[in-house]
């Protein structure tokens, strides 16, 4: 059978095939494992969405990484597969809470070049991200990656990057939203400012005690 790329190369499209192509030719998998990889080692003709037809993150994320899962962390039954992810899960002990950084975020926006929105040039692994702050910081790595579709409409809408982030999931250090902070900072001054009015009280009430002893 033709590969996918024979077809939709040089289509009028907005996605670049063409830059697809040259992202997977370069890639580790093609390099390492086998020339001959093509775009049905991890695509389903049958059932893929691309991105831009997502329109939930977590949806997105769960379609990623089932194309990188289904190879690196394969099994018949679910308990295999469970093995499997936890044997994963050890090679990825650089990260805090492995497990769920590879069952919530996408294996591209570490295993691909951070400065590129590609996701088809997959690294070799000496060669992964390992900076936590391309990720958890406002300018998140996953809105250049993975999100870039889906945080077209929320920039123009919201006014700033995080927007669909916010309200599909929380990443520390990448979420911000002017309201919460405000509201924090209210809080926090409530706070303070009841525990100074108790204080101040008792010190009152101790201080009018003292005069009722004395006379």
């Amino acid at each position: 059978m033709p590969d996918c790329i024979d077809c939709h190369r040089g289509w009028s499209s907005p996605i670049d095939f063409n830059k697809i192509a040259q992202g997977v030719k370069a890639s580790v998998h093609v390099k390492v494992v086998d020339p001959a990889f093509r775009c049905t080692n991890c695509h389903s003709p049958h059932y893929f969405v691309p991105a831009s037809r997502m329109t939930d993150a977590s949806e997105a994320i769960l379609v990623s990484n089932k194309s990188c899962l289904g190879c690196h962390a394969a099994g018949d039954a679910p308990a295999a597969k469970d093995l499997a992810l936890a044997k994963l899960a050890e090679k990825h002990r650089l990260l805090f809470h492995a497990k769920l950084h590879l069952q919530r975020n996408a294996c591209v926006a570490c295993h691909t070049p951070s400065g590129q929105q590609t996701v088809h040039l997959i690294l070799p692994k000496s060669e992964a991200l390992r900076d936590c702050n391309a990720c958890h910081a406002q300018n998140s790595l996953l809105v250049t990656k993975l999100y870039t579709h889906l945080a077209l409409k929320e920039r123009a809408q919201y006014g700033f990057v995080n927007a669909i982030l916010f309200n599909n999931a929380y990443l520390t250090g990448a979420i911000r939203n002017r309201w919460l902070d405000w509201g924090a900072f209210g809080l926090a001054a409530l706070t303070l400012l009841g525990v100074a009015a108790h204080g101040l009280g008792r010190w009152v009430l101790a201080g009018f005690r003292r005069r009722r002893r004395r006379s």
